[in-house]
């Protein structure tokens, strides 16, 4: 899929490749060291290039997972994970993370991506609901989700420990039947 920017610029979304393994590495420990959101701290992080490598495998197999990267230029500036439940009473529902470099905040690219996800999801005949959490300091997004049909379904107090400083979670969701 191809989607063009505010400014013009060629965005591509497409699933990940094994061979996208280094890069998407090498994306998260940037990502780590630009925003607190992430899930891990800049030590944490230690998946090697070809646990990468299978992750994307694991993904790309799944019937009820995808993976996303946003390019632009041939440089990922973003990603979307999706995985829904494994037993049969969960795999109708999963859960999504979303990532964008910080320089290319602003520009749509996270509402494409999340846009991907949900027209996937529709013509995926398991999947019944997308849910996240976000931050509830983090404004810009829950205002995106909200603008691409998510609702507000619970708060998860302390849920994120950021450098001792607890932060509640929003849980939300969105049916795609």
């Amino acid at each position: 899929m191809s989607e063009f920017l505010k400014e013009n610029q060629n965005l591509v979304i497409r699933s990940a490749r094994t061979e996208d393994a280094v890069e998407l590495n090498e994306f998260y420990r940037n990502i780590i060291l630009e925003t607190d959101h992430f899930g891990y701290e800049v030590d944490e992080f230690q998946i090697t290039d070809e646990q990468q490598e299978y992750t994307i495998n694991m993904f790309n197999q799944a019937d009820n997972a995808i993976l996303l990267v946003a390019t632009l230029d041939d440089k990922i500036v973003g990603d979307l994970s999706f995985r829904a439940g494994a037993s049969r009473k969960f795999q109708h529902v999963g859960e999504f993370g979303i990532q964008v470099l910080k320089d290319y905040w602003n520009l749509g690219i996270g509402k494409e991506l999340i846009k991907c996800l949900i027209n996937w999801a529709k013509e995926n005949e398991t999947i019944y609901k997308i849910s996240l959490r976000v931050r509830a300091d983090n404004q810009n997004a829950i205002h995106l989700y909200k603008t691409l049909g998510f609702m507000e379904e619970g708060i998860l107090k302390g849920e994120m420990n950021c450098n001792g400083i607890l932060y509640d979670l929003i849980y939300m969701g969105i049916v795609v039947d």
